[in-house]
């Protein structure tokens, strides 16, 4: 008859691992979406080569009067993110540019990231670590 200790050590062994992606949340605390009306897209990557490419996760959430809002997400991996915060102020479902091609709805990323002069921030810049209970909050300002 075969053992059963090795499932059982198997089944320890993997039992960690499982319950970490279970009790790994991110929170995202958007603020100063101005004015507080439309949608704010809540997106994150999980690599430099699906950054601003093909987000892991995307939710919406509605800022209240004061141009706040939160999206959470949950039984994630442990590790590196990078999260997009995309303010569709007049809820056309696409980021409007300006005349100069941009600044007409707002965007931000985590880690207090920047575009530089010219170009995108990269993952490297804008990426945050994401175990257990993470909290963070993003200014569209």
């Amino acid at each position: 008859m075969p053992s059963i200790k090795p499932l059982l050590i198997l089944l320890a062994l993997s039992a960690p691992i499982s319950a970490m992606a279970e009790d790994t949340t991110l929170t995202v605390n958007v603020v100063d979406a101005d004015p507080p009306s439309g949608t704010v897209e809540v997106s994150i990557f999980d690599s430099e080569e699906s950054f601003l490419n093909t987000a892991r996760a995307q939710y919406p959430c509605v800022p209240d009067a004061v141009g706040a809002c939160t999206s959470q997400f949950v039984r994630m991996t442990p590790g590196d993110y990078a999260v997009v915060v995309v303010h569709d102020a007049n809820g056309n479902n696409k980021l409007d540019n300006g005349i100069l091609g941009f600044g007409a709805e707002s965007f931000a990323y985590s880690n207090g990231a920047k575009n530089p002069l010219f170009g995108r921030a990269s993952f490297d810049d804008v990426k945050i670590r994401v175990e257990g209970e993470t909290v963070i909050e993003i200014s569209l300002d």
